[in-house]
């Protein structure tokens, strides 16, 4: 399944590009968070669509109250007939304890209850049963007739973003799919993101074929050199950002270049982004990105892709003006 990634800041022209990419074939629009409310951004692509699958890719959790998050998703589901895919991470220390100003515990620990709490919002919800949730680090334990909101039977499915072990297996487990990081290599997908959620879901009885699993690619693409050589360099400046991030270590341990990530962790420290880009380029953007005319992503991204992959993306979009070319191209993904 090819899905598109809407990353624009501005609510006003989400819907008219949940709209475009709708209509291009893809079977889903997810919206990130990224200096907006991914929820807004949700409902605003479920009011311009009818039949693409909708959903935050990620909304940050422990960012929000399990409540706030219950309701509001509570209430997509409903507005979109269904379509809507509440898709969650944990984010990182700094971001939540100086951004969001909220409590960083442990977060695998901290997501189970969180995704624990949901649970128990909506089952309370749906079966008019009192609500108790007492966990390590959420409470729900009031819910007045008052402050349940209108009923309806359409699923919510729960996608969790991980890239450790723990946090992958925590998705197997608990929910419907899991959201890969772009940032990541087929080499770590197969020995670390397999293992880890094969174990999850063999704790919950259930196998790949219950689960999707989605990761978008950098697909750098062009018509022209000149137009290759600037994507490119948008790519390498994207994926060493990622790189200098310590979380994301284990991702170039696994195909030898764990040695980048300090390096530019004191360059991103220096502001020095040019430079950061410039550790990239060559065998280590070929390892994250796929390069070429848009025509021929379906077929290199399917060779790029580890085969339990269910979903991708183009993490940069299309460089595609033609909606009947772009079509086309969508259109062979999806055969």
């Amino acid at each position: 399944m090819i899905d598109a990634l809407v990353h624009t800041k501005r609510l006003a022209a989400i819907g008219v590009e949940a709209a475009a990419a709708e209509a291009a074939g893809h079977g889903a629009v997810w919206v990130s968070e990224t200096g907006n409310d991914p929820f807004l951004h949700s409902y605003a692509a479920a009011d311009a669509t009818s039949t693409a699958e909708i959903g935050t890719a990620i909304a940050v959790a422990f960012a929000r109250s399990p409540m706030t998050v219950a309701q509001t998703a509570w209430q997509l589901a409903d507005v979109s007939g269904g379509r809507f895919r509440l898709g969650l991470g944990s984010q990182v220390k700094a971001h939540i304890e100086r951004r969001f100003s909220m409590p960083w515990g442990r977060p695998v620990g901290q997501m189970r209850d969180f995704l624990d709490a949901l649970s128990a919002i909506w089952e309370s919800w749906r079966s008019g049963q009192r609500l108790h949730h007492e966990g390590p680090y959420y409470r729900h334990t009031l819910m007045a007739p008052f402050w349940v909101p209108e009923a309806h039977d359409h699923p919510i499915p729960v996608w969790l973003a991980g890239v450790g072990p723990a946090m992958l297996a925590l998705a197997g487990e608990r929910c419907d799919g899991v959201l890969l990081h772009p940032f990541a290599t087929r080499a770590y997908d197969e020995t670390v993101v397999l293992p880890a959620l094969q174990k999850g879901l063999a704790a919950s009885g259930r196998t790949l074929d219950d689960f999707g699993v989605s990761r978008p690619v950098f697909m750098v693409m062009g018509d022209t050199e000149a137009e290759l050589a600037e994507r490119r360099r948008d790519a390498c400046r994207q994926i060493a950002f990622y790189a200098s991030t310590r979380a994301y270590q284990p991702v170039l341990d696994a195909i030898g270049y764990g040695a980048l990530q300090p390096e530019l962790a004191d360059l991103a420290a220096r502001g020095q982004w040019d430079a950061m880009a410039d550790l990239v380029d060559g065998e280590v953007l070929d390892h994250f990105a796929v390069v070429g005319r848009p025509e021929d992503m379906p077929d290199r991204a399917r060779r790029h892709l580890a085969p339990f992959v269910t979903r991708t993306a183009s993490y940069f979009g299309w460089p595609v003006a033609d909606p009947e070319r772009l079509g086309e191209i969508v259109g062979r993904f999806r055969r």
